[in-house]
């Protein structure tokens, strides 16, 4: 128990990754690619500017919210913790 909780507080998650979904974050990034080279090719200069500016505010908010979501789910894991060695010490008193 001690090494799980050793690698989580480092930062490293225990389990395998999955190759089904590494394939399929593989080929959205592939589109995501593929429609933007399209969208360059067809629109001005200036508006392929404010799509990349809405770009970087799209991917700003997207990385704190997925830092808000996991903060969020990471004080839920120590509550539950929390809440399940409080009963487990209760029990053996």
């Amino acid at each position: 128990m001690n090494k799980i909780l050793q690698d989580l507080y480092h930062g490293h998650i225990p389990g395998k990754q999955n190759s089904h979904a590494n394939a399929e974050t593989a080929a959205l990034a592939e589109k995501i690619r593929s429609e933007r080279r399209y969208l360059a090719s067809i629109i001005s200069d200036e508006d392929f500017e404010r799509f990349k500016s809405l770009e970087s505010l799209h991917n700003a908010w997207h990385k704190q919210h997925y830092m808000d979501t996991h903060l969020h789910a990471f004080r839920t894991g120590v509550m539950l913790m929390c809440a399940l060695f409080a009963d487990c010490n209760m029990e053996e008193k």
